[in-house]
């Protein structure tokens, strides 16, 4: 039996913690992008509460008198609550040695691979060669006919949810990228569980079904060292992550393996919005993003830079008290300004008008985009698409685009 004020171990900080408005009562949806957590966690709202708890400050007793709280002064004995968070430390939810053993055989053991795997062949597309061949094919036919041309085009930034949900908006970023021939493709994406750096590099290759594509070792080295503190040191929030690989297969099926990658996540920026301008002026941001810019600028126009970007995440899901319906209209014109700060180069008024509505919407390719704006030659961006995509269940919905950014002409 647990000694009398004991306090329990903190809830993960790196889990996902997701509202999913039912009509019996919300629940909420734990999910771990690591994978440790194999099967997803719900939790009733009254026990919400009790995670709130769990910042290693509560003792047993103060989360037992809110679980007889929440239940409107049910009883609810001590041994209920051990049992609790025996479950939740037993589904890898508590930061605890367990936890801290099993994330560590997985970082080593990621650590020690040569390749990326695909981790969603067979889960957002299909897994087949010949059938992914055919599936982007139908997306690319669907993109107009771009009379600009790919020659002058330095960059897109395209959507990172499922592809099924924003197939038009895809076809617009990728379809202007018909006839290019690039040698190296930085590839920008939201490094969504990434936590302990604003960077996270690889030096493994990638593989999907249409095959490996060769990561820049030497550029990835060079980054890092430039890069020093601001990059994490373990690449393991590539292990999972879906904003690069979803670029990486249309890729793949416009240029083929002539390409390397340089394959670059971006952690979150927000808490860096009220100290700085841009960022390259986060803590360490500056040498890593010189170095990247320096790079693009070297390489010249064999080089493209691609963003895996989605805009605002509005709604129960993403944490608002008001369905996505009654949330749009100010999401859009948040994406809008956005947008067009971005299409002009403006990478300081693109933080400014993030600044300004703190956030608010949630846009989780901010820092993605906000990088790529710092790295690219001084250019024209042109939006080529704009949607929400609205998920009915949670009464929530996820924004997108499509901008192509080409080279201003040399005075």
């Amino acid at each position: 039996m647990a000694s009398p004020g004991r306090r329990p171990p903190r809830l993960r900080d790196d889990l996902e913690i997701t509202r999913l408005p039912q009509e019996g009562g919300d629940v909420w949806l734990i999910r771990d992008d690591l994978g440790l957590i194999e099967k997803p966690l719900f939790i009733r709202t009254d026990g919400l509460a009790i995670l709130r708890l769990l910042d290693g400050s509560h003792s047993v007793e103060e989360i037992q008198e809110e679980f007889v709280r929440s239940r409107g002064g049910a009883f609810v004995s001590r041994a209920d609550v051990e049992r609790f968070l025996d479950k939740l430390d037993a589904r890898g939810a508590l930061d605890t040695p367990r936890f801290k053993r099993a994330r560590r055989r997985l970082v080593e053991d990621y650590a020690g691979l040569a390749v990326r795997a695909p981790f969603l062949a067979g889960r957002s597309y299909p897994e087949d060669k010949r059938a992914l061949e055919s599936y982007l094919d139908q997306i690319l036919r669907s993109a107009p006919v771009d009379p600009a041309g790919p020659d002058k085009v330095c960059a897109v930034a395209a959507p990172h949810l499922e592809i099924e949900n924003g197939k038009e908006v895809y076809a617009r970023a990728y379809g202007a990228l018909r006839g290019a021939s690039p040698r190296r493709i930085v590839l920008l994406g939201t490094g969504h569980t990434l936590a302990d750096g604003y960077f996270c590099l690889t030096a493994k290759d990638f593989e999907t079904p249409l095959g490996r594509v060769e990561t820049d070792r030497e550029a990835v080295a060079r980054l890092r060292l430039a890069g020093g503190a601001s990059v994490a040191d373990s690449d393991i929030a590539h292990r999972r992550e879906h904003a690069l690989e979803f670029q990486l297969i249309f890729l793949q099926r416009l240029f083929g393996p002539s390409f390397s990658l340089v394959p670059v996540l971006c952690g979150s920026f927000r808490e860096g919005l009220t100290a700085a301008n841009r960022p390259s002026d986060l803590p360490g941001a500056a040498g890593f993003l010189a170095g990247l810019r320096d790079m693009v600028g070297d390489w010249g126009e064999s080089v493209l830079c691609v963003a895996g970007v989605d805009f605002s995440h509005i709604g129960p899901k993403f944490g608002h008290g008001r369905d996505a319906l009654a949330l749009r209209s100010d999401a859009a014109g948040h994406d809008e300004r956005l947008i067009s700060a971005a299409c002009r180069g403006d990478v300081e008024e693109l933080w400014q008008e993030s600044r300004r509505v703190g956030d608010r919407y949630n846009v989780c390719g901010f820092s993605s985009l906000a990088c790529l704006l710092e790295v690219i030659p001084p250019s024209d961006g042109e939006l080529l698409g704009h949607e929400f995509w609205h998920e009915e269940p949670t009464r929530s919905a996820v924004s997108y685009a499509a901008i192509v950014f080409r080279r201003r002409a040399q005075d």
